[in-house]
């Protein structure tokens, strides 16, 4: 069955179950995704109310990775399901090395390369689902907001000033797979919010190849882990969907201002994320608005946007790493930042050659690519002698205007 596109305003009749919008349905239909591992659908109730409904997929051989399929989030047991992402992966996992080699592509250039059967002895009290046990589950509390007592004015001297009033803790579902790659251990992480929010996270452990030597001979040497995520957001499905870039800006002269922008992006192409700009991305659907009516007395639009969570940003020979966010019209050939088949050697088609023509981007079909690295210095430190404790590196999908208020507030 395939649902009518609806926003976040309820209407009459509005199916309560998850369903797949029209749009997207037939891309699901025309697109099956090609499995090789567990294949997982489950829809997780918080105490909240709300809930997510989705599909992970593992993928062994050619091209591995934890795949998040149709995945839809209701904020209330009488609120209508909305469809958020088609399909988010891992798309690529490059491994560069400061002396120039090696430089390996650790989905796209090996065949040999398969997620971790997860053993729940290990785990334990986590939940290790599917059958072949190869995706973690947990469900767990986070601190979503609080606010003081004190409501108004000048906060007076006395004890009210600093003591809490409401204080909200949420709900999340957390689960990770694990591609095992030679020496190294990649972890694959997505989080679920009973607000609406998506955490992806990427890490890397495992023991370091030369770590051993590196006391003795300080021959341990540094190299990046750069992870590049592939995004088919659908939100409210396929069809109405259009990317904006959001920068701020500061004037220096004294007093300093601030300036925040917020600009459509016309057609496929790449952007370059700026520190000082707090640069992020957003997907807008054309007909998903909420409740709170602005001057034409219509709701504000519902959107997502992409916050990064960094600590640096690697940039290499590799066209493709010359920029951190790409946006491209859905192409089902090009699930990954390389086109081609584990093993073939470069060059292959990849980011840039999938911008190259380019299309315009409003209100389409959108995929959004976003790259970001984890350093491993040179002369490994002796913490990670015997194996790397983990390094995370990711982003948030964090709902724009998909509530009328603070989520859940009393």
């Amino acid at each position: 069955m395939f649902a009518l596109a609806s926003g976040s305003i309820a209407f009459a009749q509005v199916p309560l179950e998850p369903l797949i919008p029209a749009d997207s349905a037939l891309k699901r239909a025309a697109h099956p995704l090609i499995g090789g591992g567990d294949t997982v659908t489950e829809t997780v109730k918080f105490k909240s109310g709300s809930a997510w409904h989705l599909t992970l997929n593992t993928r062994d051989l050619n091209f591995p990775g934890l795949i998040i399929t149709d995945a839809s989030f209701q904020k209330s047991p009488n609120s209508p399901f909305i469809y958020v992402l088609f399909d988010a992966r891992v798309a690529e996992i490059f491994v560069p090395y400061h002396s120039g080699m090696p430089r390996y592509r650790d989905i796209s250039g090996f065949d040999w390369m398969k997620m971790l059967t997860l053993d729940p002895a290990k785990f334990a009290p986590r939940e290790i689902i599917g059958s072949d046990e190869k995706i973690c589950k947990e469900v767990r509390d986070y601190l979503a907001w609080m606010q003081t007592k004190y409501q108004g004015g000048d906060c007076p001297l006395g004890p009210e000033c600093v003591q809490s009033g409401a204080v909200r803790y949420g709900q999340e579902v957390n689960y990770f797979s694990v591609l095992g790659a030679g020496n190294y251990n990649y972890i694959m992480e997505w989080t679920f919010r009973d607000d609406g929010t998506i955490l992806a996270r990427a890490g890397s452990t495992g023991p370091k190849v030369d770590a051993s030597t590196a006391v003795a001979s300080g021959m341990s040497e540094g190299h990046m882990h750069n992870f590049a995520w592939r995004l088919d957001i659908d939100l409210n499905g396929a069809g109405a969907n259009t990317a904006f870039w959001k920068s701020h800006s500061e004037n220096l002269t004294a007093p300093s201002k601030g300036t925040d922008n917020r600009e459509p992006i016309m057609t496929e192409g790449s952007r370059v994320w700026n520190p000082e700009q707090y640069n992020t991305l957003e997907i807008q659907d054309a007909r998903l608005r909420n409740k709170h009516l602005v001057e034409n007395g219509l709701g504000r639009r519902t959107s997502y946007e992409l916050l990064p969570m960094r600590s640096g940003t690697a940039r290499h020979n590799e066209p493709w790493t010359q920029a951190d966010f790409w946006v491209t019209l859905y192409n089902p050939s090009e699930l990954h930042v390389f086109k081609g088949q584990p093993g073939q050697e470069l060059p292959l088609p990849s980011l840039p050659d999938y911008i190259s023509r380019p299309f315009p981007t409003i209100n389409k079909d959108l995929v959004i690519w976003y790259t970001a690295s984890e350093h491993h210095e040179n002369d490994s430190r002796d913490e990670d002698m015997n194996t790397v404790p983990v390094i995370w590196t990711g982003f948030e999908l964090d709902p724009q205007n998909l509530w009328d208020g603070t989520p859940f507030y009393p």
